[in-house]
């Protein structure tokens, strides 16, 4: 971990001076991250606008009656736009942008190019032919431009060799790159950008970093969105926050550069590598770091710069292997919820089953209990049917025993006066035989009109007991006879011999020979007596026997 803040300690510099788009301090770094991702899915498009810029430089070079001085300043200007884009096309054309100032033999040009050459060679690791080629430079000849461009390039081939030798022997490299750090903030403006960076680089190195703090926030407002200053100074302030230990801080100011980084179209970064390493360490997002650090290398391969490949090539393989084991687990865990829900997805897939048999049971069992009803239904309809025969029948025991009843209590008191009568006569006849008077007594015994006496007082005595019983049969009779055939209705009760007939079938007397007992009545004659009443009926083709018997039966 020490080795790694050493190379992040000479490194923040060199992002700091190729990296644009601004992002604001105050985002949280998960939105920081969905930003830099997003950035991430859409790179063709920045890398798009980068080369078809690129593509404009070199279409004017084709003009064939471009002048050498225009050669040149395109030159130097592809030269500059490759530096941290393709590090061997920035050294092509700064060799053609030196080889034109030769041939033009201004030497003012020609330092410029060096200095743009050694730039290159640095970036490349070529770390002895950058200083043979700085060394080769008149530094008396340099103009004030020239010598920050030269400062700057020493700087950069120390901080160079410093990653390089990963923390072997680097106190002499350290010392050369702080002398020309000094240098460099000594010449430039102290209101420029690269005195604020350099001199609050200077100040985090000396540990003031409430003053780095201070001068870096004061001038970051100042500074354009989408320019490498904006973001070279956000990679500065990721540094700062790192030394004041403020890892929220540290993180979203680094994601900021990084996200600058790939909108730029910089290959030859290290903020994004920087960033998969925090998350890889912070055990934070093990995904994201791996995929963090293979877009930084495929960076790396891209820029085709030897250092930057070796450095992330060092640190691939470790984030990429817990990445494996992240993703092994992950598998694991995935195999594990796996089996969980097959088992669950068993488990409710036999409920279901279950739940189906059981609905098959309930509805077999709804339509038993249907057929039931239905079966109980036919049963309630026929026990109503029942007891509307039992109620009927009821009705007609009733009837019949009342009938008995005052049957009984008429043939009682028939019963009682007959004996009374027998009475009579005996005590009659017993006066006769013991006055010897048997004459009378044969006289007495042989009068006709006593018998017709007795048998109209016994039709009178049946009628009125029955109209007792029956106070409105002759009226109900009379409804099934034609109008001009009914019979009058007697105030004294009494019925006349057609009535008294079917009064006995009411009765329930059918026989006729019975009939003609009662009445005295030969049995033809009831016959005839039937017939002529039923003659009178007012439909002759029904039972009127029948309707007879069902007469009054409203009476109890």
């Amino acid at each position: 971990m020490s080795k790694f803040l050493g190379i992040r300690f000479v490194a923040f510099i060199i992002c700091g001076l190729f990296v644009a788009s601004p992002m604001q301090a105050h985002l949280r770094f998960d939105s920081l991250l969905i930003e830099l991702d997003h950035v991430i899915a859409n790179e063709k498009e920045y890398k798009s606008r980068k080369e078809n810029y690129l593509e404009k430089l070199k279409e004017q070079l084709r003009n064939q009656n471009l002048s050498r001085e225009s050669r040149y300043s395109i030159y130097q200007s592809l030269a500059g736009e490759y530096e941290t884009f393709i590090c061997d096309s920035a050294i092509v054309y700064a060799n053609r942008a030196l080889y034109e100032a030769a041939e033009l033999k201004n030497t003012s040009w020609m330092n410029d190019s060096r200095i743009q050459l050694a730039r290159g060679e640095a970036k490349a690791g070529m770390f002895s032919k950058t200083l043979d080629i700085l060394n080769s430079i008149d530094r008396t000849q340099l103009n004030r431009h020239q010598l920050i461009d030269y400062y700057k390039t020493y700087i950069d081939v120390y901080i160079y060799m410093i990653e390089y030798n990963d923390g072997y022997d680097l106190a002499d490299l350290i010392a050369k790159k702080v002398v020309c750090q000094d240098s460099l903030i000594q010449i430039v403006d102290t209101t420029s950008f690269e005195y604020v960076t350099r001199y609050g680089f200077r100040c985090i190195e000396t540990g003031d970093l409430a003053g780095a703090e201070r001068i870096l926030l004061s001038y970051f407002p100042k500074v354009k969105p989408d320019t490498k200053e904006c973001a070279g100074i956000t990679s500065i302030l990721s540094f700062l926050y790192e030394q004041k230990g403020d890892s929220e801080k540290e993180k979203e100011y680094l994601a900021i550069s990084a996200i600058s980084d790939i909108k730029a179209s910089v290959k030859e970064n290290i903020s994004l590598r920087a960033l998969a390493f925090i998350l890889f360490n912070n055990d934070v997002d093990i995904d994201r770091a791996n995929r963090y650090i293979k877009k930084s290398l495929d960076d790396a391969n891209f820029y085709n710069a030897r250092l930057r490949n070796i450095q992330t090539a060092k640190i691939l393989p470790i984030i990429d292997k817990a990445y494996q084991l992240d993703r092994e687990k992950q598998q694991n865990r995935l195999r594990f919820l796996l089996i969980i829900v097959s088992l669950l997805s068993i488990v409710l897939l036999i409920a279901i089953l279950l739940v189906v048999k059981q609905m098959k049971k309930l509805a077999r069992a709804k339509q038993h209990i249907e057929e039931i009803n239905a079966r109980l239904n036919e049963l309630n309809t026929v026990l109503q049917d029942v007891n509307k025969q039992l109620k009927q029948s009821n009705l007609s025991l009733a009837e019949s025993n009342h009938i008995k009843e005052l049957f009984i209590s008429s043939f009682l008191e028939i019963c009682t006066q007959y004996i009374e009568k027998l009475d009579a006569f005996k005590g009659t006849v017993n006066r006769k035989v013991k006055a010897g008077q048997v004459a009378d007594i044969l006289k007495f015994t042989s009068k006709t009109e006593n018998s017709a006496l007795e048998l109209k007082e016994l039709y009178a005595n049946f009628d009125h007991a029955f109209l007792n019983i029956y106070p409105t049969f002759v009226e109900e009779f009379n409804t099934l006879l034609r109008i001009e055939e009914r019979y009058p209705v007697m105030s004294d009760k009494s019925l006349n011999q057609e009535l008294r007939v079917f009064a006995l079938i009411k009765l329930g007397i059918k026989d006729i020979n019975k009939i003609a007992v009662f009445l005295h009545y030969t049995p033809r004659t009831v016959y005839n007596y039937r017939s002529k009443i039923k003659s009178k009926a007012l439909n002759t083709d029904e039972d009127f026997e029948e309707k007879v018997k069902l007469l009054c039966s409203d009476s109890f």
